[in-house]
């Protein structure tokens, strides 16, 4: 049942007012740049009565194991395998006819052609093309599950199959995985929620429902890229065979089949390393309209449940010249505008406004050549981390203060103080093992994170 709207708004104010509140402590108190709350974007009114029947969408069906493709890699100019025990090769043109082929044990090279016209592969004596629109399946087209599963080695790693190799629009070699749901779930859960104890499995459980979720709510995202989902941070981190691990093996074995839902269908069960002790909605993270059960809320009981992680509370600081320099470097990339003189020298950084949850909304950055807007979905890219450029800022979720010369008040340096470590949207995977230390249930875990859903099994 959902909660009643008008308590979760001011719930919700109450906790960014509490969470800034505990983030001036730590050094200079928020003062006038601090910014105020942007309202959360609003939409059509919700549909009522028979209008609000037809408008729900119908109960998803499954109907046995989906199968997914996942990317691994974009734009090779060459790919080597290894089939641990030979593999049968199956390449499918473009107008559906297939060729088979059996190799040995051994390197499987395959090759773009100088120009780009397309690609050979060759393993021993054996040999063969692949042209645009052609896709080559290294073990299998996955019509069928062996009982013995296929295995390639790939970069020094031991994957499971079978593997699907084509040439991209532009020209070069796409290498993805063909996999069934719980074995995809395999190599992603012990990369996403870290090593697990056995007063832990029920944070593994929750992680598990989750990244099962989000594969249903997201299939077919990177279609145009020739598979489902990408097999990195960009979507979900997905591990070699070496990667596995008994306890999250376990965790999903025992869930196999259960999915989050709201309405019937798998919710968008984004998730993050550290919520800081408050999360997101989901428009604050992402340009997308409001969701029922990604909401802003305090993540607390005795205390906050992620307070136990590095990223919990963090400090960052610029000077003046690397700012600017930052600014310069990594703006322009994320559509941001800079003055047509360039950035010229920081005199002042302000909070302009704050999202729901307190997060930054908009930065502003008053240079000697003219003001530049930072707006939420750039910040963390913009401002990266101090003497680790590579590395992007934590989180949206911090206070400024400007460090100035006493006699000139020219701007010298900029602190960053901050909480939590992502986008904050959803579940919070540091406080999720917070909960489960307390004793909670993967299902209570998961509920406390996505307000109003549904567990069910579906396959």
């Amino acid at each position: 049942m959902r909660r009643p709207r008008a308590p979760r708004v001011a719930g919700r104010h109450l906790a960014r007012a509490a969470l800034l509140a505990a983030l001036a402590t730590s050094c200079a108190t928020l003062g006038p740049g601090a910014g105020t709350p942007v309202p959360a974007p609003t939409g059509a009114p919700a549909p009522r009565g028979r209008e609000a029947a037809a408008a729900r969408p119908e109960p998803l069906r499954i109907v046995g194991e989906p199968r997914f493709d996942v990317g691994m890699a974009l734009d090779l100019e060459s790919v080597t395998l290894d089939p641990v025990k030979g593999a049968e090769l199956v390449r499918l043109d473009a107008r559906g006819g297939r060729l088979r082929a059996r190799v040995g044990a051994g390197a499987l090279v395959v090759r773009v052609e100088s120009g780009g016209s397309g690609a050979s592969w060759r393993s021993g004596s054996t040999h063969g093309t692949l042209d645009s629109g052609d896709t080559l399946f290294v073990g299998g087209d996955g019509a069928r599950l062996p009982s013995d599963p296929f295995r390639v080695r790939w970069n020094g790693k031991t994957w499971r199959g079978p593997f699907k190799l084509f040439l991209n629009p532009r020209g070069r070699l796409t290498v993805a995985v063909r996999l069934p749901l719980e074995t995809y779930l395999l190599g992603v859960v012990p990369g996403e929620i870290g090593a697990l104890r056995p007063d832990l499995l029920e944070a593994g459980r929750a992680q598990a429902i989750a990244a099962r979720s989000y594969t249903l709510f997201y299939r077919g995202r990177r279609a145009a890229e020739g598979f489902d989902l990408f097999g990195t941070v960009e979507d979900q981190v997905y591990g070699p065979e070496e990667s596995e691990r008994p306890l999250a093996t376990r965790c999903v074995e025992s869930t196999s089949g259960r999915v989050a839902l709201s309405e019937g269908q798998p919710i968008r069960a984004n998730y993050c390393s550290t919520c800081g002790g408050i999360t997101a909605e989901v428009w604050e993270a992402w340009p997308a309209a409001s969701l029922p059960y990604l909401v802003s809320q305090r993540d607390r009981g005795s205390g906050d449940w992620c307070a136990s992680s590095p990223q919990y509370r963090w400090r960052e600081q610029w000077s003046a010249a690397e700012l600017a320099s930052n600014l310069g470097r990594y703006a322009p990339a994320q559509g941001v505008a800079l003055p047509a003189g360039g950035v010229g020298e920081i005199v002042d950084v302000t909070i302009a406004s704050r999202s729901r949850s307190g997060r930054v909304w908009r930065l502003r950055v008053a240079t000697t050549t003219g003001d530049i807007e930072i707006p939420a979905y750039a910040i963390r890219q913009v401002l990266r981390r101090a003497g680790n450029p590579a590395a992007i800022l934590r989180s949206n979720l911090f206070k400024l203060d400007v460090r100035r010369d006493p006699a000139t008040r020219r701007a010298l340096a900029v602190v960053a103080s901050g909480a939590g470590s992502g986008h904050g949207v959803g579940l919070c995977q540091t406080g999720s093992l917070g909960m489960a230390r307390a004793g909670a249930s993967a299902e209570s875990i998961l509920a406390h994170y996505y307000a109003g859903i549904e567990i069910r099994r579906l396959y």
